[in-house]
Parts: C-alpha cells; structure tokens; sequence
C-alpha cells in the first residue's frame, strides 16, 4: 500500500496490497481509523495486520505493538475461547460468527466507559466475525466489535425488575393470605369505620366485643370517639365508661360483656383515605392485665414508701437514740481509763483499753452508716464542679489533720469540671486519697491523681504506690463492711469504698480497680458528661 505524502503521524494500515491510488488508500485508512467500532483485521497466519484508533483507545495499546502478532500474544493473561474458534472457522472454512454479550466468556479486555467502570470490570462487547477474501492475500479474517454495555446494563435492570416485579406479585399474594390470618388470630379488636359512621368488625375479637353478642353500647361510644362524629347525632356515653380524659391522646373506655364482666379497653384510632372518603382504623386492646400490674405497682410503690419511712426512722434512731448511751458508754470507759490507770493490774488495763476501742469503732461504724444512707435520699442537685478547686480543698483538709505530708498527694495535669454534688465528690475522692494513703508507707507513701477525657465521659485516676489488691478481691472490696485486713492491721470500718462506689452510682458513673500486689492500686472514676435521664431527674 502506497504511504501518503501527509506529515501526519503514520495510521495502522493493513499489510494488504490495493489496487488504487495512494489518495484511496489513504480515504480508505482514514475511514477505518475514524470508525465508532473496532476493526481488527487477522493475516492468513493469524496475526494483526490492522488495528484501528478505536482498538487503540479502549485496549490502551497502540497499533505498532499489535501489527504482526497474533491475539493471544497481544493478550497473553485472556482466554479468548469463543473467539478462537470463531477465528479459526472464519480463516479455514470462511463461516462468519456473531459472538454476543451471553458468550462473552472469552471476549477481548477492553475498557468500559468511565461511566460504566463501577459496575463492569470490562467493556461488554458484540463481536462480528467475517472473512474477506482477496486475490493477493488469501482469505483474510475481520473482527468488528461493538460496546454494547449501555444494553447489557438495560437488560439487566429490566431483568432486576421483572424479577422484583413477581417477587412483589409473589409477597402480595402472601401477605394477603398472612394478613387475613394475623387479623383473625390476634388478640386485639380490629374494626373500620367510614366518615357516615358505619361501623364494619374486622375480625373475631371485634364481633366478639362489637357484634350482637357483645356490648350493645360499645359501637355508640366508638362512633362518638370518631372525630366526625359531630356530623351524625351519638348520644353521650356515661362518665363512668370513659376511664380516662379524652384529651390526654391515650383513651380507655370500659366495655361490658353480657356475662356481666367489664373490661377495659384502650382505644386507638388512624385514618386513610379511600374513594374520596375518609375511613378510620379502630383498634380495642384488652388492657385488663395491665390494669393489674399498676394495682400491684401501686402497691409496691406503697409498701416501699413505708419500708422508706421506716429506714428514716432507724436513721433518726441511729443518729440520735443509739448513740447517746454510746456516747455515754464511752465517756465513762474513758474516764475509767484516765483515773485508774496503773492502779490495776495488767490484764484490767488491758480490758479497759478494749472497751474504749471497741466504743470508738462502733460510733465509727454508725457514723458511715449514716454517710452511706444519705448518699441518695439528702443530695443535694447537681452543678457544674471543678475539680482541680475539689482537691485543692482535699489536700488543705488533710494538712489539717496532720495525715498528709507535703507532696505526698500530687495531681498531674488540670482536671476537668464535672456535673454532680460537690459535697458528695469531695468525699468520694477524699475517702479514695485516703483510702491510698493508709495503705502506704508512711514516709514514702504518694498518691497521684490525673484525668484523661472519652468522647462521653471523664475519667479521674487515683494512683497509689502502697500494697496493692489481689485480683480476686476487686469486685468485693466495693461491698460493705468488706475488709481485708484485721482491724489492728489498718484502721476503718470497711465502709469507706462501699460509699465510693454509691456516690459514683448516684451519678450515673463507674468505679473499678487495676492494682498490682505490692507494688500500687489505681481507682478509675469515670463521670458522664451528660447526665442519664434517672440521674438527673433524682437530682432536681
């Protein structure tokens, strides 16, 4: 074929001779070049002699990589399959083929359109295959692909639809049979009602409650319920039948069955539109179980409200009663100890000094029972605390008693304000620094305290570097009178933590321990930054 004078860059050409002159030849190359389908064209021994500018574009190889090779060269890693044979039939015999999207197993791996690239890895193609026969060459074979992916994508979604189309027929068929079985077995009242007052029961229970055997009066309050009821003269129920106000948007009304029991029902009225007519959906709930369990929680309620003002009594008792003959017991064993020390022997000291401590621990005791009893029934409401001014009065109350030494209780980094009750946190967290530093070596003991932020929360760490817990008590050390150790051991009357773990309760938190015998114990104090529902309505 004859190059054209053009300075243009070189087309792929088929190596065939034409008899025309070089400006044919060069129309000829152009029109193949330019086409809106791909043209391949196979040599008697199979290889490419044409490659057009289509081919080009979606398979990303140009045509002076392809010429004088065969197509498994050009596409090593794809099994052509299909088009193999339909090559192989053309070249031999001269059979023409049609490979359509269906066969497309072995098609060539061309590239789909950018809009078609998420939902198909490759282009889907309609491949036509023809054999040219020519006097020079022999008979050549003609490859002429089509994107027919825009099709296939519309045969799928019409394909997706039909499905969803008999599923949907299918499912309706079903729901119909499912429908008119849940109505009839359900146990509420079902009935439908048009805007003239024509009442219609749906199923059982609604004749049961509604039909000629049931409460002759019923279908008059119903219809009275209905909010066009002005339209049609209804006469007014009794007062007793409507158990509750009609504009609270809950109503009960009280039917009565011939058998002489009355049941209470609640009502519940919805409406749809059908035939340019208003229609309402009424449903009657016996609500007759519910009833009972208000009696039995009124009840409870009741009984709970007496256990309550009984525990008040005994706290009165407790804080008052008790221990003024306490006191006194104390008092006098005191005074005893003061003037006959020395006087007596051994053993009598001895015994002396076992009452006045067994007064003084019991007063301890009575006295952290009444702290544990007020945590939540006289807190006070919940406001923002910071808790760096907290602990800045922990450390000046221990000053004060002479139970800290300087730097002994240290606090890294500025600790967060929380929402609760600054007197109780301010126990909490003095019992925990407490708590670390009788468990301490006196001279080297340390407590420090830091705060780390959750996206819900806030969480206050108090590190000791004392004993330490076995892991098998962190759970039980939070339970009252607790203790484990002897009381000639380490002071306190194991009620210390069982407050914590209250106070952190009342507001909505959590308190845990990671500890290593020996060596240190950390509590975690984790507060919400909003408060729970429960939290804040007890706290109002």
């Amino acid at each position: 074929m004859k190059k054209p004078s053009s300075t243009k860059p070189e087309k792929s050409k088929p190596s065939i001779n034409l008899d025309r002159d070089g400006n044919a030849a060069e129309l000829f190359a152009a029109l193949l070049d330019t086409a809106d389908t791909g043209l391949v064209a196979l040599a008697p021994d199979r290889t490419v002699c044409h490659w057009n500018q289509w081919m080009q574009s979606r398979s990303g190889i140009p045509a002076d990589q392809v010429l004088g090779k065969s197509l498994h060269e050009v596409f090593p890693e794809t099994r052509l399959g299909r088009v193999s044979l339909a090559i192989e039939d053309c070249l031999k015999f001269g059979m023409p083929a049609v490979i359509s999207p269906s066969l497309n197993q072995g098609a060539l791996p061309l590239r789909p359109l950018p809009q078609f690239a998420a939902s198909f890895e490759r282009m889907e193609q309609s491949i036509r295959i023809h054999p040219i026969k020519t006097e020079k060459n022999g008979t050549l074979c003609s490859l002429i692909i089509r994107d027919v992916t825009l099709a296939v994508q519309r045969d799928r979604l019409l394909r997706q639809q039909a499905a969803e189309l008999a599923d949907l027929v299918t499912q309706s068929k079903r729901s119909e049979g499912r429908t008119r079985a849940i109505l009839q077995n359900t146990i509420d009242a079902i009935l439908i009602a048009s805007d003239d007052g024509h009442i219609e029961p749906l199923n059982s229970r609604a004749q049961e409650l509604c039909g000629p055997d049931g409460d002759p009066e019923l279908r008059n309050i119903i219809r009275f319920l209905l909010p066009d009821s002005e339209h049609t003269p209804i006469t007014q129920p009794p007062a007793n039948r409507l158990l509750t106000d009609l504009g609270t948007g809950v109503i009960e009304v009280l039917a009565c069955t011939l058998s002489g029991r009355n049941v209470p029902l609640e009502v519940a009225i919805s409406h749809f539109s059908s035939d340019q007519r208003y229609h309402y959906i009424i449903t009657l709930r016996d609500i007759s179980q519910r009833k009972r369990h208000e009696m039995e929680i009124q009840r409870t309620m009741a009984e709970l409200e007496r256990s309550n003002s009984e525990l008040e009594q005994f706290a009165y008792a407790a804080s008052h009663d008790l221990q003024e003959p306490l006191r006194m017991v104390s008092s006098y064993t005191q005074l005893i100890a003061r003037r006959y020390q020395g006087q007596l022997d051994e053993t009598a000291d001895e015994f002396i000094h076992y009452a006045v401590d067994g007064t003084q621990r019991m007063q301890r005791m009575i006295d952290d029972l009444l702290t544990l009893s007020r945590v939540g029934r006289h807190g006070k409401p919940f406001h923002s605390v910071p808790l760096d001014d907290l602990f800045d009065a922990i450390i000046t109350n221990f000053k004060r008693a002479g139970s800290a030494p300087e730097g002994n209780i240290v606090r890294e980094g500025p600790l967060p304000s929380v929402m609760g009750d600054a007197s109780q946190l301010l126990l909490l967290f003095q019992n925990l620094v407490s708590n670390g530093l009788k468990y301490s070596d006196p001279e080297t003991g340390r407590v420090r305290i830091c705060a780390t932020e959750t996206p819900n929360s806030h969480k206050i760490f108090v590190e000791d570097n004392g004993i330490g817990i076995d892991p098998q008590y962190h759970e039980t050390i939070f339970e009252i009178f607790k203790r484990l150790h002897g009381y000639g051991d380490y002071a306190g009357t194991g009620i210390g933590l069982a407050i914590c773990k209250k106070i952190t309760d009342r507001h909505g938190g959590t308190l845990s321990v990671t500890s290593v015998p020996g060596e240190s114990s950390t509590f975690c104090v984790e507060l919400p930054k909003e408060l729970p529902i429960v939290v804040a309505s007890e706290s109002m």
